[in-house]
């Protein structure tokens, strides 16, 4: 599932989970222990990386080409900066959602024990 972001005036399907994830890491050099710091302590270049990963992972989903580089996404941006707050509150109901969702399976399987 994705959802659709508008960043200046353009639109772009977004979507975090495990592969925009794993394209994240392997562009910042984070590990899987950093990912559960990123919303309190996230740099400017690691919040670009992660909208970019969730678009390119978006794009992927909904079938579209991915050809936005980070100096693109940057200039974006400069002229819709609360598109940053949208797609960091994207990434944050989307990890809350999957989080609480893969918890309430795991409820699920303890009961049925």
């Amino acid at each position: 599932m994705y959802e659709i972001v508008k960043i200046g005036n353009e639109s772009f399907p977004i979507r975090y989970g495990m592969n925009s994830l794993r394209i994240f890491c392997n562009r910042t050099g984070m590990k899987l222990n950093d990912l559960q710091s990123l919303g309190s302590n996230i740099s400017l270049e690691d919040a670009c990386q992660l909208i970019l990963a969730g678009v390119e992972d978006g794009s992927r989903k909904a079938g579209k080409d991915f050809n936005l580089t980070i100096d693109q996404l940057s200039d974006l941006l400069d002229d819709d900066f609360d598109a940053l707050s949208r797609c960091m509150d994207i990434f944050s109901n989307m990890f809350t959602t999957e989080s609480s969702g893969n918890s309430k399976a795991v409820q699920k399987q303890k009961r049925k024990k």
